[in-house]
């Protein structure tokens, strides 16, 4: 079993709705999509999910993926923090620190 670099975390994205990852601030590094996906997915700068504006959003994935699992790296650096946006059917998992 490897072990999880230093500094950084993960979410999985399982269900639909609006969630704080991180109300710091941090690096989104990635996003990873591990199999089957139909929906959307919005990744913000925000410490709340109140937060989330037009201008908030650093990443949006309209995701109609099948069965084909990929990384997307990113690298943003988020001064407020991180609020993810799930529609459809999610999966993901992002891993920010």
């Amino acid at each position: 079993m490897s072990a999880q670099p230093t500094g950084e975390n993960f979410t999985v994205v399982s269900g639909v709705g609006t969630t704080v990852a991180s109300d710091n601030n941090t690096t989104l590094r990635r996003v990873l999509i591990p199999g089957t996906y139909v929906g959307t997915l919005n990744l913000h700068d925000a410490a709340t999910a109140a937060g989330t504006t037009s201008t908030s959003q650093i990443l949006s994935l309209g995701l109609p993926t099948t069965s084909i699992p990929q990384s997307i790296e990113v690298g943003v650096r988020c001064r407020n923090g991180l609020v993810y946006q799930a529609t459809g059917t999610p999966t993901a998992i992002i891993i920010w620190g």
